[in-house]
């Protein structure tokens, strides 16, 4: 069951939760002591201190969320029930200071680090983007939403589970900023894509969109179910085109098109990141601490509006050529899975540059 399925909690909870919350992180706090004092001494057996810096981290990222709630507390006394006319910038800037926070505390404790392949282009100034990146690997969320926020100077506007609201943080900042929870498959209606749509056409020349088109983290396991509930289904195009994809899920592009039918006018980066891609359970995560030598590699590609197609099919053709060119570029980087599918690697094309 993924985050897809899980309900938002009842709006009582979410009151519940965002009182209880720092209470909640102060015992965790506690519990944790003991566990970073044990760390620390069983660093004199494990040499890469995994323990320790896990427990260190986890506790940091903890505080990091509840300080981000407690400033969105604060905000929420300031303006005393009447519309700020900052109210909006204000939470972004919370937003972007956690993110660099909880980056800074990632890198200094497990050697979390992001690295540009090549050159980033940002986009028209004053012109709004939509970015459609690669879901896959521990934190690429939050990696990607930093790069946009810190890097590229836009101001993310996130799609993402409906399942989230349980943090409390995630569900008063990001909803402040306008950004869209998916709703649940139990609650979902007819149309899940209408929300990405009023988001898309909310944006401002500085916004940038983000949207993870495969819809869940790419794993080996994701890949053979998928293309077997495809199989099952009779869909023996799909197969094949999911077959081809090796480190990558074929992007789902109901949100694409109805994204880039809002904002034709929107410039569009298609973001690709190799390197944590195979980390998909918590044994391989650990193994690969720290992440030292292992950087978190990103490469961007910025086409302007009027590159990109304006009708549905023409949309759903051209994102699938940049999955492909995605998946390409992180094969030759990370590899493909064993050939369990029927397909050998000659099969596959050179990345495309």
């Amino acid at each position: 069951m993924g985050l897809a399925a899980i309900p938002k909690p009842p709006k009582l909870a979410r009151r519940a939760l965002a009182v209880a919350w720092p209470v909640g992180a102060a015992a965790l706090t506690g519990l944790a002591a003991p566990v970073i004092v044990a760390g620390a001494f069983h660093s004199f057996v494990d040499k890469r201190a995994r323990l320790f810096r896990v427990s260190c981290l986890g506790v940091g990222l903890v505080w990091v969320d509840v300080r981000m709630l407690m400033e969105c507390w604060k905000l929420s006394l300031r303006a005393r029930g009447e519309a700020s006319p900052t109210w909006e910038e204000d939470h972004e800037q919370v937003f972007l200071a956690g993110l660099n926070r909880a980056m800074i505390l990632a890198k200094r404790w497990v050697g979390f680090e992001v690295v540009l392949d090549g050159r980033m282009h940002f986009g028209t100034e004053g012109a709004p983007l939509i970015a459609f990146a690669r879901h896959a690997g521990p934190g690429d969320s939050l990696a990607l939403a930093w790069l946009l926020g810190h890097t590229a100077g836009r101001m993310p506007k996130i799609v993402l589970a409906e399942a989230l609201r349980w943090d409390p943080t995630v569900d008063a900042l990001l909803t402040r900023m306008r950004s869209y929870f998916v709703p649940s498959r139990s609650g979902a209606g007819d149309d899940r894509t209408a929300g990405v749509r009023a988001l898309a056409e909310g944006l401002d020349g500085d916004d940038v969109l983000l949207l993870f088109p495969e819809g869940q983290n790419f794993s080996l396991r994701r890949r053979r179910d998928l293309i077997d509930r495809l199989r099952e289904a009779g869909h023996e195009l799909r197969v094949r085109r999911a077959l081809q994809l090796w480190n990558t899920l074929p992007p789902k592009t109901r949100g694409v098109i109805a994204s880039l039918e809002a904002r034709p006018d929107a410039d569009v980066m298609i973001v690709g990141h190799a390197g944590f891609g195979r980390l998909t359970t918590p044994a391989e995560i650990w193994d690969a601490i720290p992440f030292t030598g292992r950087p978190f590699l990103v490469r961007t590609q910025t086409y302007a509006g009027s590159q990109v197609p304006n009708d549905a099919a023409g949309i759903e053709a051209w994102i699938d050529e940049r999955w492909d060119d995605i998946d390409a570029w992180v094969t030759a980087y990370e590899g493909g899975p064993e050939p369990a599918t029927g397909l050998s690697s000659t099969q596959h094309s050179a990345p495309r540059t």
